[in-house]
């Protein structure tokens, strides 16, 4: 009888023990169900709450109406565009504030009032229509437009309205390299204005009358000239002069006092043997 009772002892020991790992597997997968719903009734709550204040300014748009013609009043000035036009740049002023986003009455007569100077609106309203600024030759409202593009965050004019850099030599179609234009300017004298080209024998062709048609008398001259993989040129101080004729001006041999120079340098920009760029200047 008694080792009976202990036979059926061990059996139930043994029993457990094999439900251990089951039981523990039943107690982790409630645990991981009740994580995900826990997790899922939150995400319902956030799209509630999305959805609650999507349906609160729908209500508040319903209000709201843009025909596709807008009329504007600017500080007295009138004007009469369209929805599509003002809201061309969406990281504009007039772009948030008739994208329907925020509320926005009409005066008795049914123009939109802004109360700002509008002797200079015509031109931000033709940016926005035509995507480039057109001034009139000479202006000299630039500040004035600078501050109204400020106030109504249109960066492309203030882009357009920037002091622009210069560029030496940009019309050559021949040093196309900034490097060769850098190096060149850094070559020659300081000297006040920008260079402008005169002749281009590939555009106006290669005869004589032509070239001193369009660089007598021009003043200090900078030459450029391609040969296969050669560039090469020079500069001359003085200027050219039609054939039979001289320039004027005087060099003095004396070993104590020159009166005048004349200036010339010979360039070598770049050459099929690789070799550095070379400037020699000589003085006649």
């Amino acid at each position: 009888m008694s080792l009976q009772l202990n036979l059926e002892s061990m059996s139930d020991q043994n029993l457990e023990t094999k439900d251990q790992p089951r039981n523990q597997v039943l107690t982790d997968a409630e645990n991981h169900i009740r994580e995900a719903c826990e997790m899922l009734q939150r995400e319902a709550t956030r799209l509630r709450q999305e959805q609650e204040t999507i349906d609160s300014m729908s209500k508040k748009l319903e209000h709201v109406h843009f025909s596709s013609t807008v009329k504007l009043n600017v500080g007295g000035h009138h004007f009469t565009t369209s929805v599509q036009t003002l809201t061309k740049d969406p990281n504009s002023m007039l772009a948030a504030m008739f994208s329907g986003m925020f509320e926005m009455k009409s005066s008795e007569d049914g123009t939109f009032f802004i109360d700002r100077d509008g002797t200079h609106f015509r031109f931000i309203l033709n940016y926005l229509r035509n995507g480039e600024l057109i001034l009139p030759e000479g202006a000299t409202f630039l500040k004035e437009l600078e501050a109204e593009a400020k106030f109504y965050q249109i960066q492309g004019i203030l882009d357009e309205l920037k002091p622009k850099i210069p560029r030496h030599f940009e019309e050559s179609v021949i040093l196309t390299s900034e490097e060769h234009r850098s190096m060149l300017k850094g070559w020659l004298t300081p000297m006040d204005g920008t260079w402008r080209l005169l002749f281009r024998a590939s555009r106006d062709g290669f005869a004589a009358q032509t070239f001193h048609s369009k660089c007598d008398n021009k003043g200090p001259t900078v030459t450029i000239v391609k040969s296969g993989n050669y560039i090469f040129g020079g500069f001359n101080e003085q200027s050219w002069t039609s054939p039979g004729k001289f320039p004027d001006f005087k060099v003095l041999i004396n070993k104590h006092c020159p009166l005048s120079l004349h200036r010339i340098q010979m360039l070598a920009i770049v050459n099929q043997s690789g070799c550095e760029p070379l400037n020699l200047e000589n003085k006649l």
